[in-house]
């Protein structure tokens, strides 16, 4: 138990320490980590764990952290995971505002670092997104709702409302299949 500890909270500050871009860009790590090297999570946990993130409240990197937590260690992981992503932020965030006011913005290896780190997000962004489809999306109505659900995000549309309506198109689409299946069993 105290290895799956030691490696909740190591992850976690490593991916708090190196990934930049927020909870999104984390998500390579976490399935290269958890998924692949230590057989910890299934994929499909994977994405239950993105899209529980992704629609409840608060920081993603800290609701991914105690939801991964949680899964491979019960509530020690959690706290474990969660202290892991919280405590580098916190140490960066406290040296930035003590060395404030001696840093230059036009300052172009600072300017040139920040560029080539949204470069890199970016593409580990997407790389994420295109594994999301690949695994999430295995009908027309997960297609047709996928491509929706982006229009309306490209349009602006509120990602609160956008996820609402998933739940709701979601839950009736589920229901009507539902219902479709129990039909024709009864019929046999």
């Amino acid at each position: 138990m105290l290895k799956k500890l030691w490696l909740l909270f190591f992850t976690f500050a490593k991916i708090a320490a190196l990934v930049v871009g927020g909870g999104l860009a984390m998500l390579p790590v976490i399935e290269d980590t958890f998924v692949r090297k230590k057989k910890l999570l299934s994929q499909e946990e994977l994405l239950d764990v993105v899209a529980l993130t992704q629609t409840i409240p608060g920081i993603i990197a800290a609701n991914a952290a105690v939801a991964v937590g949680m899964k491979v260690a019960g509530f020690l992981g959690a706290i474990a995971a969660l202290t892991g992503a919280i405590l580098p932020s916190f140490l960066v965030i406290l040296i930035i505002a003590w060395q404030f006011p001696s840093l230059t913005p036009g300052n172009p290896y600072w300017l040139g670092a920040f560029a080539g780190i949204r470069a890199g997000v970016t593409g580990l962004i997407a790389v994420t997104a295109w594994k999301l489809v690949r695994k999430t999306v295995h009908n027309w109505f997960e297609a047709v709702a996928a491509i929706a659900f982006l229009a309306a995000a490209l349009a602006g549309i509120s990602p609160g409302i956008i996820i609402i309506a998933a739940i709701i198109i979601g839950s009736i689409y589920f229901h009507r299949t539902w219902q479709r299946v129990n039909t024709a069993e009864v019929k046999k």
